[in-house]
């Protein structure tokens, strides 16, 4: 899973960053800030225990922070700046500076109306793609061209052209096949992240920007960069001390995560053994063979069944013995939806 950061200059995009990862960033670089970030899962650690297992593999983000968005600079500038997010990342970030009294431009502190930039500036770079895509059709000899694409796409554009994002758009699957070509920016899922001041960890000032975002379906959390940045460098185990005499029960980092999951709709199961003990992300609704086939393509491919334990269960009755004896474990097969938290033994032929 990757997760893209956009934001304005003076947003502390970068400091969210540091905050998320632990990693420092470079502040004011033309060149992204990458890191890989390991996703708590105390489910994992239960399993292990119980399997013996002598190896543990967590779930990963990978978090891609860009440039500050050059917004007014036209839409070549912005589309340069997020093809690659466009190409890379699974879902988008927006930063907002909730923060002081002034923007970076020494403007009177406007979160909502930088929310309102950033997804203007998304729509104007997509609808300048889209109208490049639908000259393209139009430039084809007319007994080449296809009528179900150009309707299309003309629809996208009216679409994007009222500043609504791509995902928004209803598609048939045909349709929507046709989108995932083109790696629109807005058909990323958006979520809206608040960075307050410290002496305002309830977030008034970005009040009517979440507001807004809520009215606009994009889930938002907010936190204050500066402050959770710090706590990402103490030792683990002089953090929760530290949350605490902010009145935080988490770091900034565990929240993010699990918007980021609700926001992509995507559950974890996983798989053990002495060996290891591994959590797996993918996105809910998957069947078994394509679960399995996330482990090794060999699996998918010859899948023949697979015993399956809810987390739950195991953590109930503490082993995969007492879970047969209870007659909790069972054996689904090839038309079975993988629930999070599932602990599955994949039986295959090679």
């Amino acid at each position: 899973m990757r997760i893209g950061l956009i934001g304005l200059a003076g947003s502390g995009k970068t400091t969210c960053f540091e905050a998320l990862t632990g990693v420092p960033g470079r502040h004011g670089s033309p060149r992204d800030n990458v890191a890989v970030v390991t996703v708590p899962e105390p489910r994992l650690d239960r399993v292990a225990d119980i399997y013996k297992s002598r190896k543990r593999t967590y779930p990963e983000i990978t978090f891609l922070d860009t440039p500050a968005l050059e917004v007014g600079h036209g839409p070549a500038a912005v589309e340069k700046q997020l093809a690659r997010l466009a190409h890379e990342a699974d879902a988008l970030a927006l930063i907002l500076q909730c923060f002081g009294e002034l923007d970076h431009n020494g403007r009177p502190l406007d979160p909502r109306g930088d929310l309102e930039s950033l997804l203007l500036e998304l729509a104007i770079a997509d609808l300048s793609l889209t109208e490049r895509w639908l000259e393209r059709l139009r430039s084809q000899p007319k007994k080449e061209r296809s009528a179900y694409e150009e309707h299309f796409v003309e629809r996208l554009r009216t679409h994007l052209q009222a500043g609504h994002p791509a995902f928004r758009l209803d598609m048939t699957p045909d349709e929507a096949k046709l989108l995932r070509g083109m790696s629109l920016i807005t058909t990323k899922p958006l979520m809206v992240v608040a960075n307050v001041a410290d002496d305002d960890l309830e977030d008034q000032r970005g009040q009517a920007a979440m507001d807004f975002a809520a009215s606009q379906g994009l889930p938002g959390l907010h936190f204050c960069a500066t402050l959770e940045a710090e706590i990402a460098q103490l030792p683990s185990d002089e953090q929760l001390a530290f949350l605490q005499d902010y009145g935080l029960a988490e770091p900034a980092r565990d929240r993010f995560i699990r918007t980021a999951y609700e926001l992509l709709d995507v559950i974890t199961f996983l798989t053990a053994g002495e060996r290891e003990a591994h959590a797996w992300t993918i996105p809910r609704g998957l069947r078994a063979p394509e679960a399995a086939g996330k482990i090794h393509t060999d699996f998918g491919r010859g899948f023949i069944r697979a015993e399956v334990v809810a987390f739950a269960d195991l953590d109930r009755y503490g082993s995969l013995a007492e879970c047969r004896k209870h007659g909790v474990v069972r054996l689904e097969g090839r038309e079975y939806v993988v629930q999070d938290g599932d602990i599955l033994d994949i039986r295959f032929s090679r």
